[in-house]
């Protein structure tokens, strides 16, 4: 649709916030298991969970963790969800309490690829990101919003189609699709930014570029409702899947 657009693969992002039962500690050792055991669902391409970090600009994270299960084709998807592997995951949630409106959020994706020359492959070891979700204002619709997330990742691409901010090393944008099973839900649009590094991360984060980018999105979303926007910066662990990983 857009010059820098290319269209990727489904995906289900499903993002939770400890409650105060939990440790930090205890949360990522349930979350690295519960993903051993979803890395064997059919048709799974890639797969990857994230812990957020302190110290961005958008403040506390809003969620402790999220993970991202990707799949080639909507019917991949749908048929995961319906496995018995994700049908007990999610039974597993409801039964901790983890699935409480407070706690979690979960939706399907359709992805596309920032293409910037110079990168051709996600990154294949464990990286940092960037991760921006926002829920659509009530008066916008979802053309308009994808026309903004487009509009916001063009700003830092140059002419010649190499990105300007020095350590990111991929860029998504990822919209809702129809047949998202997990209603209500607040994730709309989901733009992210893979670092090496959290230190690179940082030192971005202190150039006039980024500011201008977080200055874009205060001034067309967070003028509505700053709670339509979800910021946090999270390491990634990768998760070995049978498929051997995604191009």
């Amino acid at each position: 649709m857009y010059p820098l657009y290319k269209e990727a693969d489904y995906r289900q992002i499903m993002t939770l916030k400890r409650p105060a039962s939990y440790t930090r500690a205890d949360l990522e050792h349930w979350f690295l298991q519960h993903a051993q055991r979803m890395s064997k669902l059919p048709g799974l391409k890639w797969y990857t969970v994230l812990f957020t970090v302190e110290g961005s600009p958008f403040g506390a994270p809003p969620f402790d963790a999220y993970e991202d299960i990707w799949f080639g084709s909507l019917a991949d998807l749908q048929a995961a969800y319906q496995s018995a592997t994700m049908q007990r995951e999610l039974e597993e949630l409801r039964a901790r309490k983890l699935d409480e409106p407070a706690r979690f959020q979960a939706a399907w994706m359709r992805e596309n690829i920032v293409t910037m020359k110079g990168y051709d492959s996600i990154p294949a070891k464990d990286s940092v990101r960037l991760v921006g979700i926002c829920t659509k204002p009530p008066k916008m619709s979802r053309q308009a919003l994808k026309d903004w997330f487009y509009q916001h990742a063009a700003r830092v691409i140059d002419r010649e189609g190499r990105m300007i901010i020095p350590g990111i090393r991929w860029y998504t944008h990822s919209f809702l699709i129809d047949e998202s099973p997990y209603k209500p839900h607040r994730l709309d649009g989901c733009a992210e930014n893979w670092w090496d590094t959290l230190e690179e991360m940082k030192r971005d984060f202190e150039g006039e570029v980024m500011k201008s980018q977080l200055r874009d999105r205060e001034e067309n979303i967070d003028i509505v409702d700053p709670s339509y926007f979800q910021g946090a910066w999270a390491e990634e662990h990768i998760i070995p899947v049978p498929t051997g990983g995604k191009v």
